[in-house]
């Protein structure tokens, strides 16, 4: 409706200042105002979009569609503790209930026969992973046929809420398909499947819109109390609630753009879902949890402080010289003010200085720090050595200088 409204108004628009022009107007010039108003350019894609020909029912065909090429490849994953007597097992009780997508398979024969699938499975590490129990399994549920089949754990990154798991069974099950989550745009319509709630809603499906495409959020990793990693997100307002954790977003072309891992709960926040980027994921999978490949992620190796909100007030107090007027007019500083390296580290030795600032890696600008670490710790831009230009200030003269680096842990 907002849509049409705006296209009219600028049927009026146009229609006025054609009038003010030559003040007349015959039928063949109404016609073209026409279809001005039935067929609109998006100058994005520039592809014409006939309003007056979308109905409802074409949407709700879409997201049908795209339900039906996923919701089999969109199973349950159980994590299970499991207490053992002598010689047998006693109880297996479940500890937490998420989502999995399948996203590939393999054929298992024997003597050349076809003897069943072994799938690969992803999902979140939260789902599959446990602090208080020990002994522990983990079970994928296929409900369309409602049956529990026991999974291995290939491995989990522990920055990046991401497990891989397989197991075997003699149903074919159509794996989903990576859309290229770096091609995402505000509001493009998507899907959430999962289980929320537990098996008792298994398979439940939420439709909305990509909130914005990037999103960076802070984690504390390692459990210590201070916020150590910074992540990059799909944020988007597709309901999703616990039993979602590691299941698929998808575009309505039935597509995964992203595994979804969290959501803002608060009284006065509503529908803020974050999903992990579909490009980390599958680098994640097949370049390392797939082949148990340890993952390494680089850093530039300096404590540095972020120069977006620093007063010269700050600068004073912190003892540290004055920000140069290297920025164009109206521009916000940005960059990292240089305080300390770590010794064997990206940036030691490169010819960066104490009190230089960083001002941009391969002319992206470090407009913030989370901006910067989640594009070191995603995997799919840079890894351990890769080499890289990094733009900085340098105080001893005066200038804005290039240097070229191999990233380093």
């Amino acid at each position: 409706m907002k849509k049409k409204l705006m296209v009219i108004v600028s049927f009026i628009f146009v229609l006025i200042t054609v009038i003010s022009c030559s003040g007349l107007i015959d039928d063949s010039t109404n016609n073209t105002q026409n279809n001005i108003v039935n067929n609109v350019t998006n100058e994005i894609t520039n592809k014409v979009v006939n309003y007056e020909e979308i109905t409802v029912e074409d949407l709700q065909t879409a997201v049908q569609t795209a339900t039906k090429r996923v919701e089999n490849a969109s199973v349950g994953v159980s994590l299970k503790n499991v207490t053992s007597g002598s010689g047998y097992t006693e109880s297996e009780d479940v500890i937490a209930i998420g989502t999995g997508v399948i996203y590939k398979y393999e054929e298992v024969k024997e003597n050349g026969k076809l003897v069943n699938y072994k799938y690969y499975v992803m999902t979140n590490r939260h789902v599959i992973t446990s602090d208080k129990y020990k002994d522990t399994k983990v079970f994928i549920y296929l409900g369309n046929e409602d049956k529990e089949i026991e999974a291995t754990v290939l491995g989990y990154d522990n920055k990046v809420d991401i497990a891989c798991l397989t197991f075997n069974h003699y149903t074919y099950i159509q794996p989903v398909e990576f859309s290229d989550s770096d091609l995402l745009e505000k509001g493009t319509f998507v899907i959430a499947v999962g289980n929320p709630g537990g098996y008792e809603y298994y398979g439940s499906v939420t439709f909305g819109v990509v909130s914005a495409p990037l999103r960076y959020l802070a984690d504390d990793t390692d459990n210590d109390g201070t916020n150590d990693y910074y992540a990059s997100y799909i944020q988007h307002d597709a309901s999703i609630n616990p039993g979602n954790s590691g299941g698929g977003l998808f575009t309505l072309d039935g597509k995964l753009i992203g595994i979804n891992t969290l959501k803002i709960v608060q009284d006065e926040v509503d529908n803020m879902g974050f999903s992990i980027p579909s490009n980390q994921v599958k680098i994640i999978l097949e370049n390392y949890l797939e082949k148990g490949i340890a993952i390494l992620r680089p850093t530039l190796g300096i404590k540095a402080y972020e120069l977006k909100n620093m007063t010269p007030y700050v600068v004073e107090q912190l003892g540290l010289m004055p920000i140069p007027n290297i920025y164009e007019p109206g521009e916000r500083q940005y960059g990292l003010y240089v305080n300390e390296f770590v010794v064997g580290g990206s940036l030691y030795n490169s010819g960066i200085k104490i009190h230089d600032i960083v001002l941009a890696i391969d002319d992206i600008k470090i407009k913030e720090s989370s901006q910067l670490s989640a594009l070191l710790n995603n995997l799919s831009s840079y890894s351990v050595g890769t080499e890289v230009k990094i733009t900085y200030y340098s105080r001893s003269s005066n200038s804005i200088k290039d240097v070229t680096i191999i990233l380093k842990k």
